[in-house]
């Protein structure tokens, strides 16, 4: 009963924030949001005791790239920006019925995986480890160099303001 109760709060929240990032005006307000919905979706896996996911979900996404996100929003003068872009036009008809297409595909896709019986061994780290370093190494390293640029590129940024 009790899991119900959080289910629904921790889902009701994870919507609230993800309505407040798209629905924002300022860029700073969507990114914090975002933040929110990020803490929210790891709420949930806990739920679902995968806590080795929810604590990286919040560590490194929550904790470390929408940091990241946020420093460069607040660097970036979005009036320049858009000064000459009046951006994309589209019909409130055309963008629900984009939209409708959009959750229908992923509801279909959805409704296709196969309802296998997982157990929960598979969310362990130990699982999860074997398969980074073994299966996965390769991406996993080039995501560590991707992060290392996109860091490196936001203090030569970062500095090249300041003088």
């Amino acid at each position: 009963m009790l899991e119900t109760v959080f289910f629904y709060l921790f889902s009701l929240g994870a919507l609230v924030f993800a309505l407040g990032v798209v629905l924002a005006r300022s860029a700073v307000y969507s990114v914090l949001s975002l933040v929110g919905a990020m803490c929210m979706t790891a709420g949930l896996f806990v739920l679902l005791k995968a806590f080795l996911v929810a604590t990286i979900l919040v560590l490194v996404y929550a904790g470390a790239i929408l940091v990241l996100f946020l420093f460069v929003v607040m660097m970036i003068d979005f009036k320049k920006l858009s000064e000459g872009w009046d951006g994309l036009r589209l019909p409130p008809v055309m963008a629900v019925l984009l939209g409708a297409l959009v959750f229908a595909q992923t509801f279909g896709v959805i409704r296709s995986l196969p309802a296998s019986g997982t157990t929960a061994a598979h969310g362990t780290a130990e699982a999860i480890g074997r398969l980074l370093f073994s299966r996965y190494a390769l991406p996993f390293e080039l995501t560590s160099f991707l992060l290392l640029a996109a860091i490196l590129s936001v203090v030569i940024l970062a500095k090249k303001e300041a003088r």
